[in-house]
C-alpha cells in the first residue's frame, strides 16, 4: 500500500514540474514570437534569440519529465526485491525512488528521496536488497523493505 501511496505522490509532483516546465515554454515562445516590424532595435533581435534558446531548452526538459512520467506510471504495479530502477527501498531513517529526480517530500514522518539513475549516490544504492546497510556519506542506512 505504501507503493502505491509514494508513487501517488510522485505523480502528482511529477505533473507539478510538468505544468511549470509547460508554462515557461508558453512564456519564452511568446517572447520570441516577436513580430519582425514591431523590431527595430538589434538588441531585440538578440533578446528574441535567446527567448527562442530558452523556449527549445524549456521543451528539451518538458519532454524529459514527460518520460519520467511515463515510466513512474508504467511502476504502479510492479514489485521489486533489489534495490533497481523503479524500485522504493525502505530504509530505517527515510525512503528511496529510484528512477526519477524531483524534490524531497514526507510520507509517514519520513522523507522520500526521487534519484536519478545519473545522481552520483544511484551506483551505491543499486543492487541491495532488504537487511543490508548503505553508507551515504557520514549516515548508515538499514534497509528495512524493497518494493
Amino acid at each position: 500500500m505504501k507503493r502505491e501511496e509514494i508513487l501517488s505522490r510522485i505523480l502528482d509532483e511529477q505533473n507539478k514540474v510538468i505544468e511549470n516546465l509547460q508554462n515557461s515554454v508558453k512564456l519564452y515562445k511568446k517572447e520570441s514570437d516577436m513580430d519582425e516590424d514591431d523590431t527595430s532595435d538589434p538588441d531585440d533581435y538578440a533578446r528574441q534569440t535567446e527567448a527562442k534558446d530558452m523556449q527549445l531548452r524549456f521543451e528539451k526538459m518538458l519532454n524529459k519529465e514527460k518520460a519520467d512520467l511515463t515510466f513512474v506510471l508504467g511502476e504502479k504495479d510492479q514489485t521489486y526485491t533489489e534495490a533497481e530502477h523503479g524500485a522504493l527501498v525502505e530504509t530505517d531513517k527515510n525512503y528511496f525512488f529510484l528512477g526519477v529526480a524531483l524534490p524531497a517530500f514526507k510520507y509517514n514522518g519520513k522523507e522520500v528521496f526521487c534519484i536519478s539513475p545519473e545522481a552520483p549516490i544511484y551506483p551505491k544504492i543499486k543492487g541491495k536488497k532488504t537487511g543490508d546497510s548503505l553508507e551515504l556519506g557520514t549516515n548508515t542506512y538499514k534497509i528495512i523493505s524493497i518494493s
